[in-house]
Order: C-alpha cells, then sequence, then structure tokens
C-alpha cells in the first residue's frame, strides 16, 4: 500500500516506521518545521538541541525503551535522579518521599499521615481503571484524603491545569498519575529516577525518518496536509505550501500550491481531533457519519503555553516544582538543569516556566516579553532574588491541542481508531486511556495505528 500519515509527532513517525517494516510506502506530512510533535526540539544556540517543551521518561515507560533497542539505541538513554517540590504557602516544600510528606507542614499532621495512606492503598490495591471512571477526582480526595489536601494541594494543581473544569475531572486521570506513571520499588522507592536521551529526541526522530525513506517514502516537513477526499478506493491528500505553520492550527487555512495533492491507498491521521475535521470534505463526513464526528467534537483541549528561559545561574534547588498557589498565573517550574548537568550545555541552565489555558485566555496572546511580565510576581514569589538579568534569552511556543480534558465518562466519548472508512485511520491523544499523553504511549498509539488498518486491509482482502 501506499500511505499517507497525517502528523510527524512521535505517534504518526512510529506509525510509519511500523508500516515501512512491513513493506508499505510511507509519506508523512507535518505542520511543524521539524519533527516529533510536542516533543520537537529547538537549537537553543551552538547547536545544543533542546525541546520545546520539557520531557522525560518514567522507569515504567516501556514502550518507548524498546523503541530504542529495537532501533539499535538503547545505551542513548540514561536515567537520572530527580527532584520534585511543592510551591505552597510562601515557599518550595521538598516532595520526594514518605519523608517529605510527614515534614510537609502546609498540612496539619493528620491530614499528611491520611493522604500518604490514601495513596499507599491506591498504588498497591488499585490495579484497574473502571471503578475510578464514575467519580471525580475532587469527590475521591475530598472522601479519602480530607478537605485539607485538595485545599492545599490537589485542587490548586488541578485548577492551574484544568481551570474552570477542575472539578469535573475525572479520578482517572488523577490515578493513572499516582500508580501507572510511577511504579516505585526498590531504591527507587526512595528517590525516583528519570530517562532522558544523550542526546535531545533528536536523534530517534532522524532514526523514525531514516526507516521511513529506507522504505521508499518521504518525510515532508514544513508541509501539512490541508484537505482530504476519497478518489475511488482511495485518497486524495492536498497540502499546504511552506511556512502554513504561522497560519495555525486548522487546516482550512493553509494556501495550496498547484498541483500539491497526491493520491493514497490509506490514510493514517494523527493530527488533533479539530484539525481532522477540518481537513474533511462533505463527503468523508457523510461517509464517517454523525455519531463518530460528535465524539470529535466533545473533545476539550486545554492549550500548553511553555516559556523556556536561558539564566545565567541556578534558580532553585529542584527539578520539577508543581505550584499550587491560585495567585500565580502558571502552574509548574522546569529547571531542565537541575535534572541533565548544565556541562552537556557549556554550563548554561535552563528552566521552562510550564502553563496550561483555556482557549482565549489572555495569556495566550502575549509575546514572550509581555508573558515574562506577566509571571514576573510569581517567579518573584518562588525565588525573591531573582532578576530579570539572570535572563540571557527566551522562547515562548504553544501547543493548541495539548492537554485533553478528561471528565467523567470520558471512555465512552473516545473515537475508535476506526472511522468507518475503510482505509482510514485516526489515532490522537484523546485515545491515549486510561493513561495520560506522553512519548511512551504515543509510541504505543503509532503501533496500534499502524495494526490497526492492517487488520482492516487484512480482512478486506481474506
Amino acid at each position: 500500500m501506499r500511505v499517507a500519515v497525517l502528523g510527524a509527532g512521535v505517534a504518526g513517525l512510529v506509525c510509519a516506521h511500523r508500516l515501512s517494516c512491513e513493506g508499505h510506502v510511507c509519506d508523512v506530512y507535518e505542520r511543524w518545521p521539524g519533527l516529533g510533535g510536542q516533543a520537537a526540539t529547538l537549537d537553543v544556540g551552538g547547536g545544543e538541541l533542546l525541546e520545546r517543551y520539557y520531557h522525560h521518561l518514567f522507569t515504567s515507560d516501556r514502550h518507548i525503551v524498546a523503541l530504542y533497542e529495537e532501533l539499535g539505541m538503547g545505551d542513548e538513554l540514561e536515567w537520572h535522579p530527580s527532584s520534585m517540590a511543592f510551591f505552597v504557602d510562601g515557599r518550595q516544600w521538598a516532595f520526594n518521599g514518605a519523608l517529605d510528606l510527614l515534614r510537609f507542614r502546609p498540612l496539619p499532621p493528620v491530614a499528611r499521615v491520611r493522604m500518604g495512606v490514601a495513596v499507599l492503598l491506591l498504588q498497591k490495591l488499585a490495579k484497574e481503571a473502571g471503578p475510578f471512571e464514575a467519580i471525580t477526582a475532587h469527590e475521591w480526595i475530598a472522601s479519602r484524603m480530607g478537605r485539607a489536601p485538595w485545599e492545599k494541594i490537589w485542587g490548586p494543581l488541578l485548577r492551574g491545569k484544568f481551570g474552570e473544569r477542575a472539578e469535573d475531572i475525572s479520578m482517572v486521570w488523577l490515578w493513572n498519575k499516582l500508580t501507572l506513571r510511577r511504579q516505585l520499588e526498590g531504591d527507587e522507592a526512595r528517590q525516583e529516577l528519570l530517562g532522558y536521551p544523550r542526546h535531545s529526541w533528536e536523534l530517534l526522530f532522524d532514526a523514525l525518518r531514516t526507516s521511513v525513506e529506507g522504505g521508499g517514502g518521504r518525510v515532508l516537513i514544513d508541509r501539512p496536509a490541508s484537505s482530504l477526499r476519497r478518489d475511488g478506493s482511495g485518497f486524495v491528500v492536498a497540502s499546504g505550501v511552506s511556512g502554513s505553520f504561522r497560519s495555525g492550527h486548522d487546516p482550512r487555512a493553509f494556501a495550496s500550491p498547484e498541483g500539491g495533492a497526491e493520491r493514497y491507498d490509506a490514510v493514517v491521521a494523527t493530527v488533533p481531533n479539530d484539525a481532522f475535521l477540518g481537513l474533511l470534505d462533505d463527503d468523508l463526513r457523510a461517509a464517517i457519519g454523525s455519531p463518530y464526528l460528535d465524539r470529535l467534537r466533545a473533545t476539550e483541549y486545554h492549550t500548553a503555553l511553555c516559556l523556556l528561559l536561558e539564566l545565567d545561574r541556578r534558580f532553585s534547588p529542584f527539578y520539577w516544582t508543581n505550584i499550587a498557589d491560585t495567585q500565580i498565573p502558571f502552574v509548574g517550574l522546569v529547571e531542565h538543569t537541575n535534572f541533565i548537568d548544565p556541562a552537556r550545555y557549556g554550563g548554561r541552565r535552563f528552566l521552562y516556566v510550564a502553563n496550561y489555558l483555556a482557549p482565549g485566555d489572555p495569556l495566550l496572546a502575549l509575546s514572550a516579553d509581555e508573558l515574562l511580565d506577566a509571571y514576573m510576581p510569581g517567579l518573584l514569589a518562588v525565588v525573591p532574588d531573582f532578576s530579570k538579568d539572570w535572563i540571557r534569552a527566551s522562547w515562548l511556543h504553544r501547543e493548541a491541542a495539548a492537554q485533553p480534558i478528561v471528565t467523567v465518562g470520558y471512555h465512552e466519548r473516545i473515537p475508535p481508531l476506526q472511522t468507518g472508512v475503510r482505509g482510514l485511520v485516526l489515532a490522537n491523544t484523546t485515545q491515549i486511556y486510561p493513561e495520560d499523553r506522553g512519548t511512551n504511549y504515543s509510541v504505543r498509539l503509532g503501533g496500534d495505528a499502524a495494526r490497526s488498518l492492517l487488520d482492516a486491509a487484512s480482512l478486506l482482502h481474506a
């Protein structure tokens, strides 16, 4: 088959790699002028690559570790100690294990113990998502941990990530965060280890591109799909011109060059739901049908807004600081060079200021300098000595469909990979469930998408 894969994020690249290994020829279309989607890198100067959005791996992330091994790159992954804190009541509190919880004075002693026991029982006994699909995280925390942990920790964190939807978020989302993502045993129960590649994620993306091109395909960056229609038993993909990424995410805004359309036997779309809807012509919409399209429209996303700062000194002692203060207009501080030695970057230091915002939030319209001004009171609250003089450079990135809003009943609204149109598969972050989005699960999703397409093709020819 000749297959078009729409999107060169991790899921799209892995899907095209899997199909290429099975003898199919894949063309991968990508809006951004680079590979990796939300894991894409940027050159921060001197040839040093860093992710636009902070990334790391957990020791439980077996899918991406297996992919590195498969590609002969197993020694590319390194595992380093992590350090985490909560900012609450005017200071950072270390939060790396049971002893830190017992020392966590923002909570009364009884609440600390009750919270610790609730998390421990969840990790030991709750092996399935099912019991948590009909209850919100707010309801579960209030009943199992009490009011204080919600008010001091979980409420501010969920409001920072999900805004007005904080009290609607399914307990499945938090169950995943507290169990699947952190399956800590042995020495790691005392200090968590996180993974990161020696040379950024770019080497992985290059290896996947080489695989696709070795199978006769192409990886077309800065060339998004702008429309999709059927042509007999196949499909026609029209592509946008270079620079279309500056027009946003809606394919209908991408100008198409003359003759910029090609025919394929099948299509795997790894773009967000709204972008997928924007690609379809009326005939495809009708063929897919309202029930499936309604599932796509029902999905809500929040935008990731990430300000990356290069500093001339360390900002704080921690890699990851969760902001549990509703007066601070960002949700997290991720100091990459408290995780990876600054020597790797010639002694340079990097801090991500992380945020998730509802569409239309005024902060999304600001420039990097304007956003820094808005964030300065919050940064000074965390580190009173901080000054703009510490900043050597800054980069700002926005990802409109970064975080699906996982409310109660979400599992019933997930669209299946098969769209109902023969040869057309959709695979994106909304279908990663019950786990939260991430590179590891995008690897799995890309493999699932390839298998779904091949299984449908084999049934057709059986």
